[in-house]
C-alpha cells in the first residue's frame, strides 16, 4: 500500500509540470491573440493601421485669457484612437502647404505666435497664442487639415 502511494505520488508530480501544448497565436500585439496558447503556431496576423482626414475652416474663434481658442469636432476620433492611433493637425499656409501643428511664427522681433493643437475625445482643440502673452491679432479664416491613424 505505501509503495503504491509512493509511486502515485511521484506519478502526479511528475505529470504536474507537463504541460500540454496548446497551438495558437502567442504575439499580445496580434488581432488573434489567444490567451490559452502557449505554443505559437505562426497563425498570427495584425490589422492594418487605417488613416483618414478631414478639413475644416474655422472662423469661429473664442478669446479664452490671452489665447484665441477653436474647436474643430469630429466624431472620429475615439477613445481607442487616441490611446493607440495618432491625432495630427495641420494649418494651411498661404503658399497652399500643410503645417504640422504646433506652429511658430515669428512676425515680430518682440515676440512668437503659437498655434498648439489638443485632442480630445471627439474634437481637436487649437490654440493661438503669443510668447510674451500679449493678445494675437484675431484670427479670421483658418484652414486645417486633421488626419488619424487609428
Amino acid at each position: 500500500m505505501k509503495l503504491t502511494l509512493i509511486v502515485t505520488a511521484i506519478a502526479i508530480f511528475t505529470c504536474s509540470s507537463c504541460k500540454k501544448e496548446i497551438h495558437g497565436c502567442t504575439d499580445v500585439a496580434a488581432a488573434n491573440y489567444s490567451t490559452l496558447a502557449n505554443t505559437n503556431d505562426g497563425s498570427c496576423f495584425f490589422s492594418e493601421p487605417s488613416a483618414k482626414s478631414t478639413t475644416a475652416t474655422v472662423t469661429n474663434w473664442t478669446l479664452n485669457g490671452t489665447d484665441y481658442v477653436a474647436i474643430i469636432p469630429w466624431s472620429e476620433i475615439t477613445i481607442d484612437v487616441i490611446e493607440n492611433g495618432a491625432v495630427m493637425a495641420y494649418k494651411e499656409t498661404s503658399t497652399n502647404v500643410w503645417a504640422q501643428l504646433p506652429l511658430t511664427t515669428y512676425d515680430s522681433v518682440i515676440y512668437s505666435t503659437v498655434i498648439k493643437v489638443s485632442v480630445t475625445v471627439g474634437q481637436v482643440i487649437i490654440a493661438i497664442s503669443n510668447s510674451d502673452l500679449s493678445i494675437p491679432t484675431a484670427p479670421t479664416s483658418i484652414v486645417f487639415k486633421i488626419s488619424l491613424v487609428s
